[in-house]
C-alpha cells in the first residue's frame, strides 16, 4: 500500500474559507480509520490558488527525507503521484480519506481540472 503526505493550505484566504475545519476533519478521519501510519497530515503554505481554496495537495510519500520549508510546501510540483484538490470541505475530506488514502484511488470528481 502507498503512503501519502497530505497538505492543507494555511493561507489567509483558505483559512477564511474553512481550511481549519478541513484540517481537523482530515485529522479526525485519519485517526478514526487508523490511517495515520499511511498518511502524514500537515499544514502547507499558500499555493497561490487562493480563489479556489481551501486547497489540499496529496503526494505519494517516496520515503525521501523532506527538507524543512521545501518548495513542495507551497508549490504544486507536477510530480507523479501529486493530486490537487481545490474547494475542499469537511464532507469532501471524508471522501478523500476513504477513497484516496484508504483505497489508493484518487477522487477524480474532486480533483482540479488538468487545465487549471
Amino acid at each position: 500500500m502507498k503512503r501519502y503526505r497530505l497538505a492543507v493550505c494555511k493561507g489567509m484566504d483558505c483559512k477564511r474559507n474553512g481550511a481549519d475545519a478541513v484540517f481537523k476533519t482530515f485529522g479526525d478521519a485519519l485517526r478514526a480509520g487508523e490511517l495515520t501510519g499511511r498518511c502524514e497530515l500537515y499544514r502547507g503554505g499558500c499555493y497561490g490558488l487562493c480563489e479556489d481554496g481551501p486547497n489540499v495537495v496529496i503526494r505519494e510519500d517516496t520515503g525521501k527525507k523532506k527538507e524543512p520549508f521545501s518548495r513542495e510546501d507551497f508549490q504544486l510540483m507536477g510530480t507523479a503521484g501529486e493530486v490537487y484538490y481545490p474547494a475542499m470541505s469537511p464532507e469532501k475530506a471524508l471522501q478523500v480519506v476513504a477513497e484516496h488514502v484508504g483505497r489508493d484511488a484518487p477522487v477524480e470528481a474532486l480533483k482540479a481540472d488538468e487545465d487549471g
